[in-house]
């Protein structure tokens, strides 16, 4: 197989890459939904959508907020409704924030890791997180941006088959795969959000 040149990134670009176009598609997923479609539930067994992106923002905020930088921007009780594991019960209770707070909030924490992900060093993306400093985390910066872009994907998957069955298939996915691209959805998606965003107060 022939092999090209054109690709030269270093690790760090690769690494940053890959969140971002798990995040854009994560983004992308929510695009032309409707409220009362953000807690719905297709199975007694299957987390709505409003769940399953508190879920993704959770993970991201765990592994670039508090183990990167040693502080996190969920509350408590958003980390523990949003965490693995959490019982249906609690989630059919209801969500501790409204789609459009939860939305606000990861558009912040994804701001902070993006900053925090291109100023930090090449040679730290082969370390374990910072604030972490090897006591909870067992992977590196790199692989933990590998966890969290196959983690979003897989929910995505989820979130996917979640809007076709009940009838509002949106985006579909995968996209964002070049920076061109990629802006342009992010562009789009924000576009959407401002003009819809006070309709999931």
């Amino acid at each position: 197989m022939a092999e090209t040149n054109n690709d030269r990134r270093t690790i760090k670009e690769l690494s940053i890459t890959l969140l971002e176009i798990a995040d854009c598609n994560l983004l992308l997923s929510t695009i032309g939904l409707e409220k009362e479609q953000v807690l719905k539930q297709i199975d007694e067994e299957v987390n709505p959508i409003g769940w399953i992106f508190g879920h993704c923002a959770s993970h991201m905020d765990y592994i670039f907020g508090e183990l990167c930088q040693g502080k996190h921007s969920l509350t408590e009780e958003e980390s523990k409704c949003y965490a693995y594991g959490v019982s249906k019960d609690k989630v059919n209770e209801g969500l501790p924030t409204s789609f459009k707070d939860l939305i606000e909030k990861y558009l912040k924490i994804r701001e902070k890791a993006f900053d925090y992900l291109k100023k930090l060093p090449e040679e730290k993306f082969r370390e374990v997180p910072e604030a972490d400093a090897g006591k909870q985390a067992k992977e590196s910066v790199m692989q933990a941006i590998q966890r969290v872009a196959l983690h979003y994907m897989g929910h995505m998957g989820q979130i996917i088959l979640i809007r076709r069955s009940i009838g509002n298939p949106g985006f579909g996915f995968v996209a964002g795969m070049s920076k061109e691209n990629r802006e342009k959805r992010i562009a789009q998606w924000m576009k959407w959000w401002e003009e819809n965003k006070e309709d999931f107060s």
